[in-house]
């Protein structure tokens, strides 16, 4: 047993302490003795995999003792098997280069074969340590936590990894409370991994809805992958990762999955969450690197990362926790490229939250290509209600529920199915349409007036976004309005926006107007305007804020050439709540922009009129209809006294339908 006052203070927990014990139970068994006192030699230690980071470090720090009198250079190397990138030294080269000036070495490996044949010539043993056993557990509990456990209280112990029982014992621990966090350690640890291989059960990308691009990317990499291995292309000319963005519940571990189905390679997923429930830092980096090298033995394999944003961004670190969240994204940024191959692995990122990934992990090289999954339209969602319904109502009109189900994701349809199922089964009988109407997320159907409001509201995004779509390069596409809501939503506008645009103080001032047009054409044809400008972050007035708070501590565009803080909008919010003049200057620019806007939808009044009326009935108008109305009434001025008719808005809707 190891005395615990003479114990080097750096043996901190149990993970090293074990280490130390098991190598200097193999050396003493292979009569290398003179290397335990400090003398020259050169042996090879086979550990466990899982454990090899455990083992490598503590054998640096057993070279390098407290207090020897021993000044000859020593060295420490991991034959981990990984082939090293184009241009770097592979291992035996490494190991020739520190030869001549490393009297002491000990090479690492998990597998006898991993060692160079150099190493093994001149080495004066390799030796194989022991697995952990009850004694060797009983002396590190008492070296570290002042008693020995029974047999009984350590058997669920053995076997389990080194960085496990590093991260429950450790010196000056209650013994009791150590002892039953490594139960529940060691119990997480023993629940099988969730994460499948090569899956047959679950769509293809070919069967999935509403994906756009991420979809089509998903097919050239198919056929990458396919060309990869059947040696017609390199792996430089194949993708190395992607980052999938969008809402919550919009299907993105689920195009991995189908992804990995469409290209026949094994999936991997993993999460940071997931890597620190393994314990202290450097047990979340070793089960990062694990996850990365499992991938690699399967290789070609898809790698997917949930929740990236979680990493968090080293410009935005602060407090007590600065140091920890750098050290993590450094070493997952060293797992996506640093020293280590990974060729045959592609990383797929998601997360809600671009803006909140540090800009290096989107690096070309790393994850470069970033690929929006939108909330699913129409004919997508009504796909994904066919999928989840696996051939029931086959003939059922699914139009109206499909409707219904606007701003709504792929989970969101998948479990009104399940509802709908649920409704049938405890009514004894097969599903119909009406269980999934039943089991439509509650709406609230807006009075006339809100309706009414509605409809002029997006009128004037789409009027003003036609009138100023030169300086915003930004074209409405289609204006929608819902006369029953959910979550407040009661109409949008969308927009094409022009990529390569001159971006002047004129075009970031047009867009800004066009955001407030909403409420200006409310203004002008009701005589107020409501709140459904403002309330949430995506909301117009949040938009219009960030973006005239941008032109002056970011853009250079306002009151002067000072850079002062980035576009994100968590530090613009902090210069707005902070600096009383700001605050002047950018409602200022909010107020210039509105009475613009203001004045472009009196011009064009008529044609707020009309689109709104036509949304009224239709429920949505497109590009062609909203630059033709306009165009037409370009010029047709509209009494102050003007109102839209709610009833012939209300005949037109009827007749439309019919």
């Amino acid at each position: 047993m190891i005395s615990r006052r003479s114990l080097d203070s750096r043996y901190r927990d149990a993970s090293a302490v074990l280490a130390r014990s098991l190598i200097t139970r193999a050396l003493r068994r292979a009569d290398l003795r003179h290397f335990l006192l400090g003398q020259p030699g050169i042996v090879g230690v086979i550990v466990p995999e899982v454990d090899a980071e455990s083992y490598v470090s503590t054998a640096t720090l057993m070279l390098k003792p407290r207090g020897t009198a021993y000044d000859g250079d020593v060295e420490v190397i991991h034959f981990d098997g990984v082939p090293p990138k184009r241009g770097f030294r592979t291992q035996a080269e490494t190991f020739k280069d520190v030869l001549p000036k490393s009297d002491r070495i000990i090479g690492v490996a998990s597998r006898e074969s991993d060692i160079p044949d150099a190493f093994r010539r001149i080495a004066d043993a390799i030796v194989v340590v022991d697995p952990v056993d009850i004694t060797a557990l009983q002396g590190v509990c008492a070296t570290l936590l002042g008693r020995i456990p029974s047999d009984a209280e350590l058997a669920p112990a053995i076997g389990a990894p080194l960085h496990i029982l590093g991260a429950a014992i450790k010196r000056g621990r209650n013994a009791g409370w150590a002892l039953r966090r490594l139960r529940g350690f060691v119990a997480a640890a023993s629940t099988p991994n969730p994460t499948p291989n090569i899956s047959r059960a679950g769509p293809m990308l070919s069967e999935l809805h509403g994906y756009g691009a991420a979809r089509e990317w998903g097919h050239a990499l198919a056929a990458d992958l396919a060309d990869y291995r059947a040696g017609v292309i390199s792996w430089a000319e194949v993708d190395r990762g992607i980052v999938l963005v969008g809402a919550p519940g919009v299907g993105k571990t689920i195009f991995g999955f189908a992804l990995g189905r469409t290209c026949n390679v094994p999936v991997f997923a993993h999460s940071l969450a997931q890597w620190q429930a393994t314990g202290y830092l450097n047990d979340v980096i070793k089960a990062m690197r694990a996850a990365f090298a499992e991938a690699l033995r399967n290789a070609p394999s898809l790698l997917i990362v949930d929740e990236l944003d979680s990493f968090g961004d080293r410009e935005r670190l602060s407090g007590h926790s600065e140091n920890y969240c750098r050290e993590v994204i450094n070493a997952f940024l060293e797992c996506l490229d640093g020293g280590h191959s990974r060729e045959g692995v592609v990383v797929i990122g998601t997360t809600n939250l671009i803006e909140k990934v540090d800009r290096a992990i989107l690096r070309p090289g790393r994850l470069e290509r970033q690929v929006n999954i939108p909330l699913p339209d129409a004919l997508a969602r009504e796909g994904i209600l066919r999928h989840h319904l696996r051939g029931d109502l086959p003939d059922a009109d699914l139009l109206d529920v499909s409707e219904r189900l606007e701003g709504t994701s792929g989970a969101g349809i998948e479990q009104l199915v399940r509802d709908a199922r649920r409704r049938a089964r405890s009514e004894l009988r097969p599903l119909i349409t009406d269980d999934l109407v039943a089991s439509l997320p509650a709406r609230v159907r807006l009075s006339e007036a809100a309706f009414r409001r509605a409809c002029i509201h997006e009128a004037g995004h789409a009027v003003a976004g036609h009138v100023l779509r030169q300086e915003s390069s930004s074209t409405p596409v289609e204006a929608k309005v819902f006369r029953e809501v959910r979550d407040g939503a009661c109409g949008r506008t969308n927009f094409d926006n022009e990529f390569g645009a001159e971006r002047t103080k004129a075009f970031h001032l047009a867009r800004i107007t066009v955001l407030l047009a909403g409420l200006a054409a409310e203004q002008i044809v009701l005589g107020e305007h409501g709140d459904g400008g403002g309330g949430e972050e995506p909301s117009d007035l949040h938009s219009a804020t960030m973006l005239a708070a941008s032109l002056d501590l970011s853009y250079g565009l306002g009151q002067g050439l000072a850079y002062l803080s980035s576009r994100k909008e968590e530090a613009l919010a902090a210069w707005l709540r902070g600096d009383p003049q700001l605050r002047r200057r950018v409602e200022a620019d909010l107020d210039v922009c509105f009475r613009r806007a203001q004045d472009v939808l009196t011009k064009h009044r008529r044609g707020v009129e009309e689109i709104a009326t036509a949304l009224a009935a239709l429920g949505s108008i497109g590009r062609e209809d909203i630059a033709r109305i306009v165009d037409q009434r370009s010029t047709e001025l509209c009494p102050e006294n003007c109102r839209i008719d709610v009833n012939s808005c209300a005949t037109m809707s009827r007749s439309a339908r019919q």
